[in-house]
Order: structure tokens, then C-alpha cells, then sequence
């Protein structure tokens, strides 16, 4: 190709392009009423044209989404407090005590621990097992109840190593109390335990 035929050809493909942008820019408003630019058509944006129920079926399906890992996630930590062999249970038992109660407000996810050794508690209320619990006074204050599972225990005791939300829940034994964390920490969701008669 001679030189003016290049040159022809360069100045052809450069008013296509000048007539093709003048043309996109003519339509500035795009199918659902938001603007169009050139810019937004060059670097590869597209605008598309949903309706209102489009939308609401993508918002139940996140919300359903979101129920669907929240109720995972409530397993999970069922599981993560149940005992696995050779663990200790976490309030399993439904005591006496108990079934005066009724499970109140979330008070978050604890570490749970284990103790032994009968005696008085830093209250002056002798331990009781699946009753007495030591906790962090400044998260849990002295005497309040909570339910761990099925079981209400009462904060009557603190521990040098109990800090933050931890629980370490008294056993009678030695081998309870170690069974706790036998294989690894153990969490559980802790609920204030409200008085139903």
C-alpha cells in the first residue's frame, strides 16, 4: 500500500469512530432512567434494566441466605459445647433449679473450663456441681444466673485465670472437670437466666 492509501484508510476508521461515539452519545439516558456516558460504555460498564420484583426475589434470596447461615452457624456451636467421647457434657442435665427458669437475652459466646475441689466460693456458698460457676465479675457479676445448655448456674466463685468471657463450671471429680477441655476449648452460648416461677 502507497502511502495516500494509508493514510485514506486512517481517516476512514477515524470517522467511523467519531460518527459511532457521536451516536452513543446521542442516547445519554439509558432503559431505567440512569445516565450514560461514554466513559461508562468504553472502560465496559453495562446498565440493566431490572424490575421491582426482579429485585425483591434477589433480596429474599439473600435474606433466605442469611437465615440459612445464621441457623448454621447456631449448629455449629451446639456442636462445638456437646461432648465428644471422652469429653465432659456442658449442661446437660436439667436440674431442679432449672425448670424454674427460662432462657432471657443472648449474653454472647463463652469459653467454658472446668474446676474441682469442694470448698467455700469467694461468695461463702459451698460449690455445688451443675450449680456453681466462676466467672469474670466485671462480665458476669456475683449471683447471676445463666443458662449453659439446659442447665442454670449461679456465679458464685471467681477464678486468677477466669477473664473475659470465660466460664469455669465446678464438677465433683477431678476426671469431670478435666474431661471439660480434654480435647480442646469448648465454647457454648450463654443466655441470662430469667425467673418463671
Amino acid at each position: 500500500m502507497k502511502l495516500a492509501e494509508l493514510k485514506t484508510l486512517a481517516a476512514a476508521v477515524m470517522f467511523a469512530a467519531v460518527v459511532s461515539s457521536s451516536a452513543l452519545a446521542a442516547e445519554v439516558t439509558g432503559p431505567t432512567g440512569s445516565e450514560w456516558t461514554d466513559a461508562s460504555l468504553v472502560n465496559g460498564y453495562s446498565l440493566e434494566n431490572t424490575t421491582d420484583a426482579e429485585l425483591d426475589a434477589e433480596m429474599q434470596s439473600e435474606i433466605y441466605a442469611e437465615e440459612v447461615l445464621s441457623a448454621h452457624l447456631a449448629e455449629l456451636a451446639q456442636m462445638k459445647a456437646s461432648a465428644r467421647p471422652g469429653e465432659t457434657p456442658i449442661g446437660d442435665k436439667v436440674t431442679e433449679e432449672s425448670t424454674h427458669y427460662v432462657k432471657g437475652a443472648s449474653l454472647g459466646t463463652f469459653c467454658i473450663t472446668g474446676y474441682y475441689g469442694g470448698g467455700v466460693t469467694y461468695s461463702g456458698a459451698p460449690t455445688v456441681a451443675d450449680h456453681t460457676i466462676a466467672a469474670d465479675l466485671s462480665v458476669l457479676p456475683m449471683g447471676t444466673k445463666v443458662f449453659i445448655n439446659n442447665t442454670v448456674y449461679t456465679v458464685e466463685d471467681i477464678g486468677s485465670g477466669v477473664r473475659g468471657n470465660m466460664i469455669d463450671i465446678y464438677y465433683n471429680t477431678y476426671a469431670e472437670a478435666a474431661g471439660v477441655t480434654e480435647l480442646g476449648w469448648r465454647y457454648a452460648d450463654v443466655y441470662l437466666a430469667v425467673y418463671n416461677g
